[in-house]
C-alpha cells in the first residue's frame, strides 16, 4: 500500500492543526510554540495537509491513470522526511513547505513526460502552481489551487466509484461525457475563483459565481449521486463536491461561509472519503459497510455546518468554533481507529 505513510501522515497532520484550536478557545497560551494561529491553522491544512494526501493519492493513482510504472518509485520516499522538515519548521518559516510541494510537482511531471500523458498534464501544473503559493506564502490563491485539483479528480473519482458501486462497467455507461461542457464549466470555475481573488465584492464576480455554481451542479448531478443513498462511501464523495457550488452561491452572501465549505467540505470531507476509499479498496473491503467509517463521515459533515455556523454567529461564533474543532477531531479519531491497523502495519 503506497499510500501508507502519507495518508496517515495526513491524519495525524488533520488532528494537530484544528486540534490547535482547543487550547486557543479554552483561553490557554500557545504564543510559545506558534506566534500566528490562525496563519499558522491556514497554512497547515493547504500546504501541509492536503497535499500529504495528495502526494499519497498520486503516489498509488499514477501508474494505473499512465499505464506504466511509476518513474523514480524509490526517491517518492525522500518526500516523507521533506514533509515532515516542513511541517516542524512552518512555526516560524511560512514558506516551509515550499519545498515538498515542488519536489511533488517534479515527481509528476516526470510520470506524465514519461508517459506522454496529456491527460495529467493539468494535475501538475496545478500542483506547480501550488508550490509557488507556498512560496509566496499566498494562501487564498492555495485555496483556488487546491479547489482546482479537487474538480479534476473529484470529476474521475465520483462517477468511477459510482459506477463500480452500481455494476457498470465504467462511468461511460452512468453518464455521456461531453469534453466541450467539461471545459466550459472549468473555465466558468476558474473565472469565479479569479474574482473571488481580486475582487470578492464585486457584482461581476458575484455573477461568475453563481454561473459557476450552476455549472458545477450540473457537473455533479450528471454522477447520479442520489443513487448511491445507500453507500456512505460513495455518497460522501458526492457531497464533498457538492460543496463547491454551495461555496460559490455563498461568495455572495457571506465570503467567510464560502471559505469554509471549501476547506472543511470540499477539501476536508473530499480527503477523508478518499483516502477511506483507496485504503478499502486495497485491503478487500471496498464496499464494506463500517459504522465506524459512516460516522467518521458524519461527524466531517457535522464540521462543516458547525465551522459555518461560526461565521454566521458572530461574536458568538466562538462556541461553534469550538464545537467544529471537536467533532473535526472526533472525525479524524475514528478514521484512525478504521484504518489505523493497515496504515502503520501495512495489513488489515
Amino acid at each position: 500500500m503506497p499510500f501508507r505513510p502519507f495518508f496517515l501522515l495526513t491524519a495525524l497532520d488533520a488532528l494537530l492543526a484544528v486540534g490547535l484550536w482547543l487550547p486557543v478557545l479554552l483561553g490557554w497560551d500557545v504564543s510559545g510554540l506558534i506566534t500566528d494561529p490562525p496563519g499558522w491553522h491556514g497554512r497547515a491544512l493547504l500546504f501541509g495537509t492536503l497535499p500529504a494526501m495528495m502526494a499519497g493519492f498520486l503516489r498509488t493513482a499514477l501508474p494505473r491513470w499512465t499505464g506504466r510504472p511509476l518513474v523514480g518509485a524509490g526517491l517518492w520516499r525522500l518526500l516523507v522526511p521533506l514533509w515532515l522538515a516542513g511541517r516542524a519548521l512552518s512555526p516560524w518559516f511560512a514558506t516551509a513547505h515550499a519545498p515538498f510541494l515542488t519536489a511533488l510537482c517534479l515527481f509528476v511531471i516526470a510520470q506524465v513526460v514519461a508517459a506522454r500523458d496529456r491527460r495529467n498534464a493539468i494535475v501538475a501544473v496545478l500542483l506547480g502552481a501550488l508550490a509557488g503559493a507556498a512560496l509566496c506564502d499566498a494562501v487564498p490563491s492555495a485555496l483556488a489551487l487546491s479547489l482546482g485539483l479537487v474538480m479534476v479528480l473529484g470529476g474521475r473519482i465520483a462517477p468511477s466509484l459510482t459506477a463500480t458501486h452500481l455494476g457498470l462497467p465504467g462511468k461511460a455507461d452512468l453518464f455521456t461525457g461531453r469534453p466541450w461542457f467539461e471545459r466550459a464549466a472549468a473555465l466558468s470555475a476558474a473565472g469565479a475563483l479569479a474574482g473571488w481573488l481580486l475582487a470578492p465584492d464585486s457584482g461581476t464576480t458575484a455573477a461568475a459565481c453563481l454561473l459557476a455554481a450552476l455549472m458545477q451542479t450540473a457537473r455533479l448531478l450528471q454522477w447520479r449521486g442520489w443513487r448511491t443513498l445507500d453507500r456512505p462511501s460513495v455518497l460522501a464523495v458526492h457531497t464533498a463536491y457538492a460543496c463547491i457550488p454551495l461555496g460559490f452561491v455563498a461568495v455572495a452572501a457571506s465570503p467567510g461561509i464560502a471559505a469554509h465549505l471549501w476547506t472543511v467540505g470540499a477539501l476536508g470531507l473530499m480527503g477523508v472519503a478518499v483516502m477511506s476509499s483507496m485504503i478499502r479498496k486495497h485491503i478487500g473491503s471496498a464496499f464494506a459497510r463500517s459504522a465506524v467509517v459512516t460516522a467518521c463521515y458524519a461527524f466531517t459533515a457535522l464540521a462543516i455546518v458547525a465551522r459555518a455556523m461560526a461565521v454566521l454567529a458572530g461574536e458568538e461564533g466562538p462556541i461553534w468554533l469550538l464545537a467544529a474543532s471537536c467533532v473535526w477531531s472526533v472525525a479524524v479519531l475514528l478514521f484512525l481507529a478504521a484504518f489505523g491497523r493497515p496504515l502503520v502495519l501495512g495489513r488489515p
